[in-house]
């Protein structure tokens, strides 16, 4: 009777550590993977944290899902000049649909450009599967991280980045780095930049070395959407005026007051308003500078970003644009405002037509997106 029990006792406890080692290494495996996976992406992330630690508030987002990227001109080098780029620039790694958006109409309309969402997050969250399914769809379009000290790096710019001026004493450190990095990424490879608030309808080829006026009076020259070949002199002459420029308290000093005041010097101007003639629409060139006039690529000024979300106005606006090549909806100034799912606006109506993949995403079991 005590053997068979002393047997029974061996038997269960052999049981027991059996299945304690079953369960267990599945266990092992999936840790020792996790801590893969957070050294993988550590060692893939070169962003140093000096910069990091300015414009990365809390808006990764790491899952299980994500794309992790490569790095720009360490991974990968664009060719020169032709190009898009867009930039994300407070290391969101879940951008909005209407960012997407943009990406994928860019993306569509310029099928012989590569088209590059430069990203300050080293992953994407892949979780409802929009950022695959726009890699998979179209060959040109690249996600990448930026790693600021290289891409400033031996540019006109590289001492004030590294100076730290841009985030000491701003409200808008991610709106000052935005600034720059359009420029000092343009000027290295050349091509076209757009915010990611926008939807192109067109193929913008065609606007080289190009800035657009942003509103009707044609005062003011918008830093949202131009186009340069690489090392162009108008962009080494904007970045010189940017450190000049640049006040921390002053929204846009880098930005459209940068622009302004270039545009005035490359075409001998008092004013900016005096470079059209009375009631011409057509672009007007300075030397290897075209200025365009807003409809090109602003059709509506900032302050009347509403009329872009109007029910049904998108079949209008096709008859009645036929020279735009993009759509801007202010993101800064209409966050409120909702994109109503067959409300046909002008954004809606774009949104369908130029962004499919991302406006299927955004519509899946929804009435309305942002």
């Amino acid at each position: 009777m005590r053997i068979l029990r002393s047997r029974s006792v061996f038997f269960v406890v052999t049981f027991s550590v059996a299945l304690c080692i079953y369960y267990m290494n599945p266990m092992k495996r999936l840790l020792a993977a996790e801590i893969k996976r957070f050294n993988f992406l550590k060692i893939n992330d070169p962003s140093p944290a000096w910069w990091r630690m300015f414009i990365c508030k809390g808006n990764e987002n790491d899952t299980y899902t994500n794309i992790t990227l490569p790095v720009l001109m360490r991974d990968i080098i664009p060719s020169l000049d032709k190009n898009v780029f867009l930039v994300e620039s407070a290391c969101k790694s879940n951008p909005s649909y209407r960012a997407w958006c943009s990406v994928e109409s860019y993306t569509r309309e310029n099928p012989n450009a590569d088209v590059w969402y430069v990203m300050t997050s080293p992953i994407v969250n892949n979780t409802d599967t929009l950022p695959g399914r726009l890699l998979d769809h179209y060959p040109n379009l690249h996600f990448v991280l930026a790693d600021l000290d290289l891409i400033f790096n031996g540019t006109v710019l590289e001492e004030f980045f590294k100076s730290g001026r841009w985030h000491k004493n701003t409200p808008w450190p991610v709106i000052q780095l935005s600034d720059l990095l359009r420029v000092v990424l343009t000027w290295r490879f050349g091509g076209f930049y757009s915010d990611t608030d926008t939807v192109c309808i067109k193929n913008v080829s065609p606007l080289e070395n190009s800035v657009v006026t942003s509103h009707s009076r044609r005062d003011h020259i918008s830093n949202g959407v131009f186009h340069f070949k690489h090392h162009h002199e108008f962009l080494t002459m904007v970045m010189s005026t940017m450190i000049q420029y640049y006040h921390p308290r002053s929204w846009g000093s880098m930005g459209p007051s940068t622009f302004n005041s270039c545009v005035q010097r490359s075409c001998n101007l008092k004013r900016l308003r005096d470079l059209f003639p009375t009631n011409s629409s057509d672009p007007v060139t300075c030397g290897n500078l075209t200025v365009l006039p807003e409809y090109y690529l602003l059709p509506y000024p900032w302050n009347q970003f509403r009329k872009i979300f109007e029910p049904g106005k998108w079949n209008d606006f096709v008859e009645t644009h036929t020279k735009t090549y993009s759509i801007h909806a202010y993101g800064k100034v209409n966050k409120g405002m909702l994109v109503r799912i067959g409300s046909n606006s002008i954004y809606e109506g774009a949104a369908r037509t130029f962004c499919p993949l991302s406006y299927f995403h955004a519509s899946a079991n929804n009435t309305a997106f942002r």
